[in-house]
């Protein structure tokens, strides 16, 4: 442990000496002469000489957090467009990052300050009964910790996914992957954050997952006195013709007449003949669009029809 903190020491020394051989150089002898004794001989000015070292540090370290973070951001959302587990893969690499650089400013800082160090290698030489105490207390963390690096490794959602957490029952797009937890935009964009070991063990739909293709279905319920071959008729007609519907039938289904649209009785229930037509769009978000959009027109075309949608009716008896 005392090996570590030698390393660090000597690696403050060293930036002081290199700062030291430029204000040599930028200075006339006799300056850094007054300026070596003073900052080496007085107490006063081994005091400053501290303080400026700390303050330099923390400049330079709140400068490089700035700059990773405003490199990392450019780069998650250039890949994003070509590459989302590219994406996935810069948004978890930067938190280490951001660690390495805080912690270096912490030991430079920690190194300047002599009471300090020998505090920081006495504590250090305790490590193995420190990591134990921790790994304890932290067991939940660390193992947020572990889920993120599976999560990374294996990919069942990246940046990007839209996926419903089914045993949580949260839905929404996968907005951020940091080392302990899960960042979900949901559709009222707000954010939910679910910690990785939840993540990683959770039961996950991920509408993105190998094809993006989405289906959703459309139920309309029509009276029984309303002519059902030509309701079906009519709900084909409107699905195929909505710019966002894709027709995914091969070849050789459309030589074989198969229909454009697939469109069925569902359900007889107890006041409507249910019909359901699939829906397929090229994603989540534009099928979901294209479904609202057909309910209105249908609605409007059912109407030109003379096709009734069914609703609830209560007729009230007097005895």
């Amino acid at each position: 442990m005392e090996t570590g903190t030698n390393t660090v020491s000597d690696a403050a020394e060293a930036v002081t000496s290199a700062v030291g051989d430029m204000a040599e150089s930028a200075l006339p002898e006799s300056w850094w002469s007054v300026l070596y004794d003073f900052f080496n001989d007085n107490t006063f000015g081994i005091f400053l000489g501290k303080a400026l070292l700390i303050v330099v540090t923390i400049l330079i370290m709140l400068i490089a957090v700035k700059i990773t973070n405003r490199i990392f951001r450019r780069v998650i959302d250039h890949m994003k467009e070509i590459n989302k587990s590219g994406a996935t893969l810069a948004a978890f690499l930067r938190y280490p990052v951001l660690f390495l650089i805080y912690f270096a400013a912490f030991a430079i800082i920690v190194s300047s300050i002599p009471g300090l160090n020998e505090a920081m290698t006495k504590l250090l030489a305790a490590g193995g009964v420190l990591a134990v105490v921790f790994g304890l207390a932290g067991q939940e963390a660390l193992g947020s910790i572990a889920s993120g690096m599976m999560i990374l490794a294996f990919r069942p959602f990246v940046i990007g996914d839209v996926v419903n957490v089914v045993s949580q029952g949260v839905a929404g797009t996968v907005e951020e992957i940091s080392l302990r937890h899960t960042v979900l935009r949901t559709i009222e964009n707000k954010r939910v954050i679910i910690p990785n070991s939840t993540m990683n063990a959770a039961i996950v739909e991920n509408a993105d997952y190998g094809d993006k293709n989405v289906c959703l279905t459309l139920d309309i319920g029509i009276t029984y006195e309303s002519d059902v071959d030509q309701a079906l008729a009519v709900l084909a007609d409107e699905v195929g013709a909505h710019p966002d519907y894709l027709d995914l039938r091969t070849e050789e289904a459309k030589a074989n007449g198969a229909p454009r649209v697939t469109v069925r009785v569902n359900e007889l229930a107890d006041s409507a003949v249910v019909l359901r037509a699939l829906l397929w769009g090229k994603d989540n978000g534009t099928t979901f669009a294209m479904r609202a959009d057909l309910m209105r027109r249908i609605k409007k075309r059912f109407d030109q029809e003379g096709i009734d949608i069914a609703y609830p009716h209560l007729v009230v008896m007097n005895k």
